[in-house]
């Protein structure tokens, strides 16, 4: 009877930083039909070329998990960018350029966060606009288009 409580305890804390961590996948982006088409952010840095990780707080200790390595972040116009993930929240930009990413470099994550707070503003859009028009609207200054998140 131990043997199966072991096996348990351990089966529970190796795949609990799954569920604490709250990192949807496509799907989750696929069954959200109200939900936001991507993001257009006001950023002070250009984090483009580096990777993301989410960010998460549980009782006090922020951890940090599903690092997104590319076409996250693409630059629009001036200080706006596409944002091509499914939320904004908890958003941490590292030190680490995407294609010096490996996933040893997990285990030390918290050593490389550069950014917690990397966007000025959000917006939100829900129509399905092409690079070129997500510049247009920017360069008009038509961000009644989008719904302000932040």
């Amino acid at each position: 009877m131990m043997n199966l409580v072991q096996k348990l305890t351990v089966t529970a804390v190796a795949v609990m930083p799954v569920f604490l961590c709250g990192c949807p996948g496509a799907s989750y982006v696929d069954n959200e039909p109200e939900g936001p088409k991507g993001y257009v952010v006001k950023m002070k840095n250009d984090y483009s070329d580096k990777v993301i990780i989410r960010m998460s707080i549980n009782f006090g200790d922020t951890t940090f998990c599903c690092p997104s390595i590319k076409n996250h972040t693409t630059k629009l116009v001036g200080d706006y960018y596409k944002f091509n993930c499914s939320s904004y929240d908890g958003i941490t930009y590292s030190s680490i350029k995407y294609y010096d990413w490996h996933d040893s470099l997990m285990e030390a994550i918290h050593e490389y966060i550069i950014d917690t707070n990397p966007f000025d503003v959000v917006y939100a859009y829900y129509e399905s606009y092409d690079e070129d028009k997500l510049k247009s609207i920017i360069e008009k200054n038509e961000f009644g288009k989008f719904e302000r998140k932040k």
